[in-house]
């Protein structure tokens, strides 16, 4: 299974776990807010570490792009 076989590319800001309406960023999110991935799981009990684990690595991936996304969706939100 590759990583991105994880998550829904619904356009280029929206990109949601599979099978749940979580995007990315609320993962990401607690992640860089100092969570660990099983403190992440109390906060989106939906989840599993599973998905959590693939969501971070993801993220530390591809970090320059998902950084560039998060900013999108921050400037978006406000």
């Amino acid at each position: 299974m590759e990583l991105e076989d994880y998550f829904e590319f619904l356009d280029p800001d929206d990109i949601r776990i599979k099978g749940h309406r979580i995007g990315i960023d609320d993962v990401i999110d607690y992640y860089l807010q100092g969570f660990t991935p099983e403190q992440i799981l109390e906060e989106l009990p939906s989840l599993n570490l599973e998905k959590i684990h693939a969501t971070i690595t993801y993220y530390l991936h591809n970090r320059a792009e998902i950084d560039a996304y998060m900013l999108r969706l921050a400037r978006w939100r406000e």
